[in-house]
């Protein structure tokens, strides 16, 4: 009997999701998944504040070792959200080549207190 003859056997696994979904049981299957989710949630935190774009990634590694003919699978999985965008500050370099809060090359308003005294009420 050639391949294409020998009748299908269900523990073979020809597809891809099959293997996944049997690694460590069902649980690395069940692991991505959630992982997925929460990197999901992530992108559309992120996305709020950065005008509706986010970018992320998943990456999953297997790594195959054939001992014997005996084959073993090792998986991991690693997610990347988008960072929080952090809001900007301001300054100014002196001449002295420090930062200041203050413009340097704008003049300052001379600003003082005025004093609380009683106010006279006219009638017009």
């Amino acid at each position: 009997m050639d391949d294409q003859q020998k009748p299908h056997d269900p523990t073979t696994m020809r597809q891809f999701s099959q293997i996944i979904a049997e690694c460590e049981d069902g649980q690395f299957n069940a692991d991505l998944s959630d992982a997925l989710r929460n990197l999901i949630g992530d992108l559309h935190n992120s996305a709020v504040s950065a005008n509706g774009r986010a970018k992320g990634n998943m990456t999953v590694k297997i790594e195959f070792k054939l001992d014997g003919g005996v084959m073993t699978l090792t998986t991991d999985y690693s997610t990347k959200a988008p960072k929080a965008a952090r809001a900007h500050s301001v300054f100014w370099a002196t001449p002295e080549n420090n930062l200041s809060r203050r413009n340097p090359k704008q003049r300052e308003l001379e600003l003082r207190t005025v004093p609380d005294s009683p106010r006279e009420v006219r009638s017009i």
